[in-house]
């Protein structure tokens, strides 16, 4: 052995082969100089006057952490490792919602809900957030996020934070962008609060009773206005109402047409009442009641205006027939009956018409004093429900019922049924921002392209956006209501008054504090009484960048931009859009120049991973994957479409290793085959063997295709072209040059060129995957000469 092996030029390395087994253990090694200190190294030492801004949006801390915050978290410091390589100094602040009904719910058990007080509720959702934060904030620093993760941190419930936000609240509420009013809103009565569209999730399983019920009237009615009517004037005709929500029959005030419709009179053909309903529909109620009609008449729908019925369920009360383009014929009988109280366009409607839009449903779900005695204490969904019917088929007025699966919205943490209940909220005027926040974002870059039309398709869906909440953790609306006159108790001199309170003590004050100390002293402070309504967390977090707008341009007033917002798909309707509200409103631009735009994580089985599903995963769980490291779970990240919705499962992360396991055997051997290089012993270009300068070529054109890649935040390309020029070096190159490394004359021209060669391809790969891998290419500091 040592006969030959000296006649040989040994490559030399102590670069491990594998890490194996010990990959956590071994990254974490690497990782204790953690990369906290390189990001505020840079921000101290960085000359370049080039500044890069991404606003982190605040992970929700009611829970452990999945591979849904590995793929935003991880995306978010790929963009920002790059950005730093290329000359920029980097802001990056993470942060937390610490607040909503999420953590109240996980923080308390629900038999303690009814007997704890607020403070007792809010100081156990507080330590639930605080020690949720520290599980989270861990793992982020384990998948080598880089960031100040001791002090450059922000949490919606720091008392300076909650402050601010009161603040901005009241700038908005000064300009009229924000009002109390009574409004149909989407009320979860699982969680007792109005909610948030964004807050719904859709169950396609949901099954209804579908009902056909009936309002009597005259034929003279029709018969006055008609010229070809063949019924006689005593025959009673009966106008056909179908509707999924029988619970809403008490609440009926009108009935609804359209006036683009052609109606008909039709009787069953086995004899029977006439029922009036749309021509067009005529078929697809044969199909559900079974009937056989018989049309014998057709008319405009003019011929219904100003017609006048019985109520369905109480006959001493009449509803009109009117008018409403929302009337359609793709369902039901083209007739729709009309409860303002529960019902967005309903609601519209009796504004309109001047309704009552009083419910008859209180906030559990449940009939209230003011509804039927037959109805009282009763859930509308199941007992409620049946009521309603069994008072319709004494009354004759059921025509025919039948069960009915379809997608209905429900509670996205309780996945419990929501309906529409009219409801005195604070509302931000979404009407008179969406012109402005259309403007605001013509400029702004979207990954991918087509992420500009869908934020502008979900600002045209808000028509309001309801920020109050009937909930207790959160930060409060500073608002009192008259006793007597329930007039709103808001000015300047009560909100810098409640502000600088909070400034010090933060905001439980409002829930612990008698309510004179909570108003200025010239206010009488029994004459009103305080409101118990907390803010809707997506404002808390939506005026996150307005609020910490001073770490971002050095102190001063200006407007804030951030250069990049990186978050999921959900948050088009979400974070995104209550952003870009709340600073068109507060300082008249778009938050943010570019978005990019991840699709959810999706199990083996297709899936959506969601913590409310249950089947969210730890990605570093070591007894699922022993030998998967954060650098693979970075590649998984990287070499996804992430634009689209993506799987994992244990394979597809052990073809992530593999290839992070590929990209360290061709690091390997340059290394070991550089062990006395240095830059000093380059070979220029030209003086290179013909092979050598191929390849320098090669590694020249995939410099600028990945740079290229990288600048068009196409990660998925970068990695590709990575393991491509890996594969080109190590299955022709390095087997090509292997003699002359070994056998060559150590200083001699022929190896110092391949070995100029192997120099320039490790520092174009290093750099290449320094992004995506950081423990990796740290590792090769360490052990590289």
């Amino acid at each position: 052995k040592s006969v030959y092996s000296s006649t040989v030029l040994v490559p030399k390395t102590k670069f491990p082969v594998k890490i194996g087994n010990k990959t956590s253990e071994h990254e974490i090694e690497i990782q204790s100089v953690s990369y906290f200190y390189l990001y505020n190294w840079q921000l101290k030492n960085g000359a370049s006057d080039k500044v890069f801004t991404l606003h982190d949006g605040p992970p929700y801390a009611n829970g452990d952490v999945h591979v849904g915050h590995a793929l935003n978290k991880i995306l978010k410091d790929i963009t920002n490792r790059y950005k730093l390589l290329r000359g920029f100094k980097i802001h990056y602040k993470p942060g937390w919602d610490c607040h909503g009904l999420p953590i109240e719910i996980k923080a308390i058990k629900t038999n303690e809900f009814n007997t704890l007080t607020p403070p007792e509720i809010r100081k156990k959702s507080k330590l639930f957030a605080e020690e949720t934060i520290k599980v989270q904030k861990k793992a982020f620093e384990r998948w080598g996020i880089m960031a100040d993760w001791e002090n450059g941190c922000y949490y919606t419930f720091d008392k300076s934070y909650q402050a601010k936000e009161l603040t901005s609240f009241y700038n908005l509420y000064k300009e009229g962008l924000i009002y109390r009013d009574l409004k149909p809103v989407f009320w979860s009565p699982s969680s007792g609060t109005a909610l948030a569209e964004s807050e719904l999730e859709y169950n396609a399983d949901h099954v209804s009773s579908i009902l056909l019920g009936i309002s009597r009237i005259s034929s003279d009615n029709v018969i006055s206005s008609s010229d070809d009517v063949t019924s006689s004037s005593d025959d009673v005709i009966n106008v056909l109402v179908w509707t999924t929500q029988p619970w809403t029959f008490p609440a009926n005030q009108a009935l609804c047409y359209s006036a683009n419709i052609k109606y008909c009179l039709a009787r069953p053909s086995n004899g029977g009442c006439i029922y009036l309903m749309a021509l067009d529909c005529v078929n697809g109620v044969s199909r559900r009641t079974g009937f056989q009609f018989q049309v014998f008449q057709t008319f405009d729908a003019k011929y219904l205006e100003g017609l006048v019925c019985g109520h369905p369920m109480y006959f001493e009360r009449t509803v009109g027939m009117i008018s409403s383009d929302h009337t359609n014929t793709s369902k039901g009988t083209g007739i729709v009956h009309i409860a303002p109280a529960h019902g967005v366009e309903d609601f519209g409607i009796g504004q309109k018409h001047n309704f009552n839009t009083e419910s008859q449903v209180d906030s559990g779900g449940h009939f209230n004093s003011k509804s039927d005695e037959n109805l009282r204490g009763k859930f509308i969904f199941t007992k409620g429900n049946e009521a309603v019917i069994d008072i319709l088929e004494h009354n004759k007025t059921l025509v025919h019922q039948h069960d009915y699966k379809h997608n209905y919205p429900c509670d996205w943490r309780t996945k419990q049924p929501i309906f529409v209940q009219t409801s005195r909220q604070w509302f931000v005027d979404t009407e008179s921002l969406r012109s402005k926040a259309e403007a605001a974002i013509q400029d702004i870059k979207t990954y991918p392209d087509s992420g500009k039309l869908a934020l502008l398709n979900r600002l045209h869906l808000r028509t309001y956006w309801c920020i109050s909440r009937q909930r207790t953790w959160g930060v409060p609306i500073p608002v009192c209501y008259h006793k007597e006159t329930g007039e709103v108790l808001m000015n300047q001199s009560t909100i810098d008054h409640v502000v600088g309170l909070v400034s010090n003590h933060g905001s439980d004050i409002w829930w612990e504090w008698p309510l004179n100390d909570l108003l200025p002293a010239d206010i009488d402070a029994d004459m009103y009484e305080r409101g118990t309504d907390i803010f809707d967390i997506w404002f808390d977090s939506g005026v996150n960048l307005h609020i910490m707008k001073s770490i971002h341009s050095g102190g001063s007033n200006a407007s804030t931009q951030a250069d990049f917002y990186i978050e999921g798909k959900d948050q088009l309707g979400g974070w995104f859009q209550s952003s870009l509200l709340t600073s068109v409103g507060l300082q008249g631009n778009s938050p943010y120049r570019n978005l990019m735009i991840h699709g959810f994580t999706l199990a083996a089985d297709g899936q959506k991973m969601s913590k409310s599903l249950g089947n969210v995963v730890d990605p570093m769980n070591r007894q699922k994957h022993p030998v998967l490291g954060a650098d693979a779970l970075r590649w998984w990240v990287a070499e996804s479409n992430i634009h689209q919705d993506i799987h994992i499962s244990d394979a597809i992360m052990r073809s992530a290793a593999e290839s992070v396991q590929k990209v360290r055997n061709s690091l390997r051997f340059m290394m070991s085959n550089l062990n006395e290089f240095n830059d000093s012993m380059l070979v220029p270009m030209d003086s290179m063997l013909h092979i050598d300068r191929y390849f320098m070529g090669e590694i020249n054109n995939f410099k600028e295709q990945v740079t290229d890649a990288y600048e068009g935040y196409e990660y998925s390309r970068a990695t590709r072209l990575c393991l491509k020029l890996i594969k080109k070096l190590s299955n022709v190159y390095f087997s090509i040059i292997k003699d002359r490394l070994y056998c060559d004359e150590k200083n001699g021209i022929r190896r110092a060129s391949c070995q100029s060669v192997l120099y320039y391809a490790m520092d174009a790969v290093v750099k290449s995957v320094a992004p995506v891998l950081p423990h990796l290419v740290e590792e090769t500091s360490l052990y590289n000469p």
